[in-house]
């Protein structure tokens, strides 16, 4: 008798330098009154000072500067000076910053959590997702060898609709139907790309990625065809309602699909029961903007029998008001929790994702999956686009020979968002993913620490 092996899930990463160069967040300077004495050499541990082949340093590798300025310290002939680059500054927008861009690259080219040895400097507090700090003060059991050593570590998520019982009759035979249910290993999926022109191959990269990591890649139903079928098991189409005849055939060979519920005018029902008689098996998403009325949305479509609800918000709304989808997610949980039916539906968010730390806040906040977005798509070059197109002037192109380098990025970049994921889930002791979400005592949010602190006073 043949024994099932287990096989520990695993992103494959190697090195994919980006295409075009970011500026670099420092400038070094040598002057001509240094005298090769080489301690820059030794004291810089990011290799910015390095000797040539001639026997002399050569000129600072800016890209690789920290910021720490131990070489201009350590500089007997005060020959170094280390200074902040403008248009570093200037780089991605208030919530895409420059910070946030040079992390996805460093992600994207390498698959590895991005370390500092200068410490962080980012912000401690703020708004949104940065007002949320993680709580690692109730750990039952933290993980002994490493994210990747003995003790196993779960990443992943179930999509579909649970039945809150099991009915059987008197004999003991189950009467329930079989419940619907796709497994991922990572609480990611892939959002639809901006349009990019009229070529698909960033479309096609997406969707090739999804397949390598066994996730999903969201695709517009005009665009499922051509190069993509082949991966349709990884594909999930989104439709329009007026959409579900024509679509029926890639209904019929797609495992989930995804109704696009912008406007409210439509019976969600007849929706339902359409595309059921066209492919009984596949689950049904509902995608819908957060807004005030979100929470009783989600909550009237899982009633009527949807299997995942997306939610989603632009980035550029978040970059407005970046509280305003952290506190609809909590909303959306909490009202589903309260109305006894969390446990039938699959929740989706998307909006925001910026970087590795914001999918287990989305968790801890009630999500079960997040939908990865402009992050990727900055990973391969775009200059931070809002709207559902990217700019003329943004340089993110895909030609037919870059796709797999592409792919690659992508995978990279999700690979190093898994094992930030493992950090935070062993540094609480938790074994799964699924164990996260809605954990609010795993969290501290800086308004109520603040209120609790002060009080009303100023």
């Amino acid at each position: 008798m043949m024994r099932a092996r287990f096989e520990r899930y695993h992103i494959e990463v190697k090195d994919a330098p980006p295409k075009f160069r970011i500026p670099p967040r420092f400038f070094v300077k040598r002057y001509n009154n240094c005298s090769n004495v080489q301690e820059c050499t030794q004291a810089c541990v990011y290799g910015v000072h390095v000797v040539g082949k001639d026997g002399k340093i050569a000129e600072p590798i800016n890209d690789l500067c920290r910021g720490c300025y131990v070489c201009v310290l350590k500089c007997p002939d005060l020959a170094l000076s280390v200074e902040e680059n403008i248009e570093s500054q200037h780089m991605g927008n208030e919530y895409f910053t420059g910070d946030r861009i040079r992390t996805i690259y460093f992600e994207a080219e390498t698959g590895r959590v991005p370390v500092s040895g200068t410490g962080y400097d980012g912000p401690f507090a703020g708004r949104g997702f940065d007002g949320i700090w993680f709580d690692f003060s109730e750990i039952v059991r933290p993980t002994r060898d490493g994210i990747h050593g003995r003790e196993f570590i779960s990443t992943s998520v179930d999509f579909g609709r649970r039945p809150s019982r099991l009915v059987f009759d008197e004999e003991g035979k189950l009467l329930s139907s079989d419940p619907r249910i796709i497994e991922i290993p990572i609480p990611m999926i892939l959002e639809a790309p901006l349009t990019l022109g009229e070529e698909g191959h960033l479309r096609l990269a997406a969707v090739k990625a999804a397949s390598k990591l066994r996730t999903f890649a969201i695709v517009d139903l005009k665009n499922c065809n051509g190069d993509l079928l082949p991966y349709i098991s990884n594909i999930i189409p989104r439709i329009y309602p007026g959409e579900i005849t024509e679509a029926e055939d890639v209904i019929h060979l797609s495992r989930i699909v995804e109704v696009d519920l912008k406007d409210r005018d439509y019976e969600t029902q007849d929706i339902i029961d359409r595309i059921r008689r066209v492919n009984p098996s596949v689950l049904i998403s509902f995608s819908l903007p957060f807004d005030d009325a979100s929470h009783k949305r989600a909550y009237a479509l899982t009633e009527k029998g949807a299997d995942i609800i997306h939610l989603y918000m632009s980035d550029q709304n978040v970059e407005r008001d970046p509280d305003s989808i952290t506190s609809a997610l909590q909303r959306t949980h909490s009202y589903l929790v309260e109305k006894n039916v969390r446990e039938k539906v699959t929740l989706v968010s998307s909006g925001g994702i910026a970087e590795a730390a914001h999918v287990p806040k989305s968790i801890i906040l009630g999500a079960d999956a997040v939908g990865l977005g402009l992050a990727y798509q900055i990973a391969l070059g775009c200059k931070v686009c809002y709207s559902a197109h990217h700019s003329g002037d943004c340089q993110l192109r895909i030609e037919s020979q870059d796709v797999e380098w592409a792919v690659q990025r992508i995978a990279n970049l999700v690979g190093s968002w898994r094992d930030q994921l493992l950090e935070i889930l062993g540094g609480m002791g938790l074994r799964e993913v699924r164990r996260q979400r809605g954990e609010m005592g795993r969290a501290m949010f800086y308004n109520d620490l603040e209120a609790k602190i002060f009080g009303g006073r100023e």
